[in-house]
């Protein structure tokens, strides 16, 4: 089978739960004998260079003057073309505020218009690429902020088209009004271009379902996966780490984990405790980390906290085997939750808000210890339970670990069901 998987690369500088999904996913279909490539969106992604990766598309320099200088559409194509120059997208990378939607808001609407938007001639190129290079037996689209392509996709390619379904709530609901509406609104006119959709955990699902007006009948859930024949166990360190791997943000809980660990370190028997942070950061998180440099400096901290603000995906491991647990206190939650997958494959338990994907996650592997979301002390009160009980902590990593083999395997669970997704709509 002939797939083809369409996602936004975010500029390789930090973990992006949605780039990694998408290309293990790929590496995994040509692992076993399918013909799978990634088409990037916006920006490159690097590490897609492996898996027979398409040239980048709506290049976000061309796409974001288009929207803004509607003029930009009449310039020679050679000058717009080189505008998608690797250089070019590099610099824009290194600027990218890609995972906020401010002053996004009216080009991420034209996009889901498609053919009717701003970036019409991005769509016909793409439509020409894959229609003449690809050639696809079936679609993927990463998330539903990506509709816009749909229609024309499958009209003038006559290959069924799947979406995916992961966090296009982040984005969208940090909009002002009255984006938010006028977005909803617009994807849900466009799923009736889309033959199946395929979110990252039931209750995400149940939430998008609502909110798209799609029947249960319109889609079925597909965990993401981890390759854990690749995924060593790790032994814990001989003093306790507290360990974050995410985006280093505000917005995904680092300042209150902070706060947890300032809180612990005074404690007693946890006056020896460090906190290690990594997964890279975008151009918008700088002030927020300076502010939180300038708080472990003022408590005297400076000594036993790591922020790793570069991202180097092949560091994950060596990260995972420095800490004693891993906790990233998302506030709302996430629609899955992959870095969970990370730590538990290795056997390092991970501590989580209670909120209804993590809570799915949790059931599924039994490695996750929560707490009730939006209780800054009890986040400090599990967080000292765990650190403190070596026995609960090996409970924990060894039925992590095993979850994660049974049921969240991306070669034996992940891929299958993709598979059976693709089959149910290609006929």
């Amino acid at each position: 089978m002939r797939i083809v998987l369409i996602t936004p690369g975010s500029g390789d500088h930090f973990y992006c739960e949605n780039c990694r999904r998408d290309l293990d996913t790929v590496q995994a279909l040509r692992s076993q004998g399918h013909d799978a490539v990634m088409v990037p969106l916006y920006l490159p992604i690097a590490e897609a260079s492996s898996t027979g990766a398409a040239p980048v598309f709506y290049g976000a320099v061309n796409v974001y003057l288009e929207q803004r200088l509607p003029v930009v559409r009449w310039l020679p194509k050679a000058l717009r073309r080189s505008l998608d120059s690797g250089g070019v997208l590099a610099w824009a990378a290194a600027r990218a505020r890609s995972t906020r939607a401010g002053g996004l808001e009216a080009m991420t609407l034209s996009v889901l218009r498609g053919e009717d938007g701003r970036q019409a001639e991005e769509l016909d190129r793409l439509v020409g690429w894959l229609r003449q290079e690809a050639r696809p037996d079936v679609v993927h689209l990463s998330n539903a902020l990506l509709l816009g392509l749909a229609g024309r996709l499958r009209a003038e390619l006559k290959v069924p088209i799947v979406c995916s379904l992961q966090d296009e709530d982040h984005w969208v609901d940090a909009m002002p009004a009255p984006w938010p509406a006028l977005i909803w609104a617009a994807m849900a006119e466009r799923v009736q271009h889309a033959d199946l959709f395929l979110p990252v955990s039931r209750t995400y699902g149940e939430r998008l379902a609502s909110r798209l007006r799609l029947g249960p009948e319109r889609w079925r859930v597909v965990y993401p996966g981890i390759d854990t024949t690749t995924r060593e166990l790790v032994l814990p360190p001989a003093e306790p780490v507290l360990g974050y791997y995410a985006r280093l943000s505000a917005d995904l809980g680092l300042g209150d984990l902070a706060q947890a660990f300032f809180a612990l370190r005074r404690r007693p028997d946890l006056r020896r405790l460090r906190l290690h942070a990594a997964g890279g950061m975008t151009a918008d998180d700088a002030p927020f980390l300076r502010r939180l440099r300038r708080c472990v400096r003022e408590e005297g901290a400076e000594a036993e906290v790591s922020i790793a603000e570069r991202f180097d995906p092949a560091d994950v491991g060596a990260f995972m085997s420095s800490v004693t647990a891993l906790c990233v206190p998302v506030p709302g939650g996430e629609a899955f939750g992959l870095f969970c997958l990370e730590a538990m494959a290795r056997g390092v338990p991970v501590v989580l808000p209670s909120e209804p994907a993590f809570v799915e996650v949790a059931g599924l592997t039994e490695g996750v210890l929560l707490y009730p979301a939006d209780d800054r002390d009890a986040l400090t009160d599990v967080l000292a339970r765990v650190l403190a009980d070596p026995e609960l902590r090996q409970r924990l990593a060894h039925a992590g670990r095993a979850g994660v083999k049974q049921r969240l395997d991306l070669n034996t669970c992940t891929v299958p069901a993709l598979l059976a997704a693709y089959g149910a709509v290609a006929g």
